[in-house]
Order: structure tokens, then C-alpha cells, then sequence
């Protein structure tokens, strides 16, 4: 059982890192995309 709820804390990590990185590397095009259009 706390194998379990470990494997699903480290899952649910993982998931918010890619999220996070994800909504930062696009955040990061917006602002380019922003800075070249002015």
C-alpha cells in the first residue's frame, strides 16, 4: 500500500513537471512570437 501511494505521489510529480514545462516553453514562444511581431 505505501508502495502504491509512493509510485502514484511520484506520478502525479511527474505529471505536474511536464505540465509545468510544457506551459513555460510555450509561454516563453508566446513572448517571442509578441517581441518579434512588435
Amino acid at each position: 500500500l505505501k508502495a502504491a501511494k509512493t509510485s502514484t505521489t511520484l506520478h502525479n510529480g511527474l505529471i505536474k513537471t511536464y505540465l509545468g514545462s510544457f506551459a513555460l516553453s510555450i509561454f516563453i514562444i508566446i513572448l517571442y512570437m509578441h517581441g518579434t511581431n512588435q
